[in-house]
Parts: C-alpha cells; sequence; structure tokens
C-alpha cells in the first residue's frame, strides 16, 4: 500500500511537471502551428543582420579568375598558368600578394582583383605620364624634385 501511494505522488508530479512544461511550451508551438495545425516556416529575413549580408562576397568566375591570374603575374607573383583555375598556384600567388601588400588576412579573392586591378591601372597611368612628359601622376614628397620621382617611379 505504501508503495503504491509513493507511485501516485512520482505520477501526480509528473503531471505537474508535464503541464508546466505545456504551459512554457504553448506560445513557442503556437507559433510554429497555424490555425489549421499545418507547419509554419518563417524566413529569418527580417532577423537577417545587413553587415552580415554585405559581407558575402561572390565567389570569382573563370574569367575573373584569369585576370586576376594576370595581374599577379605581372605584379611579380607566380599563380602558375593564366587558365581561370582557382588552383594551389594561384591560391599561394593571393596569400603572397596579401602579405606583400600588407591587405587584411580576411581580404576576398574579389577584393585582391580590385586592389591588383587598381595596381595595373596606377602603372599603366604612370608609365603613361612618363612617356607623354606629364608628370602629374607621379607620386613624390613636397621637398623631393620632380626629376628624382621620375627616376625613381621608371625604377
Amino acid at each position: 500500500m505504501k508503495s503504491h501511494i509513493q507511485g501516485l505522488f512520482i505520477l501526480l508530479g509528473v503531471a505537474i511537471a508535464l503541464l508546466a512544461l505545456a504551459n512554457i511550451a504553448a506560445p513557442v508551438l503556437g507559433d510554429a502551428f497555424g490555425e489549421d495545425g499545418a507547419i509554419v516556416a518563417e524566413s529569418g529575413a527580417e532577423d537577417a543582420d545587413p553587415a552580415a549580408e554585405e559581407a558575402i562576397v561572390a565567389p570569382l568566375d573563370g574569367e575573373e579568375v584569369a585576370l586576376l591570374q594576370a595581374n599577379l603575374a605581372d605584379l611579380g607573383f607566380d599563380p602558375g598558368p593564366v587558365d581561370g583555375i582557382l588552383g594551389n598556384g594561384t591560391r599561394s600567388a593571393i596569400n603572397d600578394a596579401i602579405v606583400g601588400y600588407r591587405l587584411d588576412i580576411g581580404t576576398s579573392d574579389r577584393e585582391v582583383l580590385e586592389y591588383t586591378q587598381s595596381l595595373i591601372d596606377a602603372l599603366a597611368a604612370a608609365d603613361a605620364a612618363d612617356d607623354s612628359g606629364d608628370l602629374s601622376l607621379i607620386p613624390q614628397t613636397d621637398d623631393e624634385p620632380v626629376e628624382s620621382a621620375v627616376d625613381d617611379a621608371a625604377g
């Protein structure tokens, strides 16, 4: 008889715990099920962090990889063949460029492409300015004469 009373109290305690759990879970379950009992899934778009979405960068396509490989080769890095395939040689050259140009470690391939393209464009503009005699694009300090800046830029 004593064991039946203890079992009854245990059963009563479990029932109270289940009711409490049901009251806690009711709001969550109420949101999960629609009026007709169907499961409702909500998009997390409202909760999405806009900064996180901006941080997602699309990977380079084959043409962009080939351009990056050509840029890296022109700047003295060895990406291997310019074939548009982002292989180990290209990855190594990208990492060397990140270290060599002191870019952030988290720099994306697209940012490296943009950076190397800006360097190639600047070198082409400096070369064109040197050929035309226009010295306005060659960097110089205030105390440095133009001629020494031209000599330094020419290498």
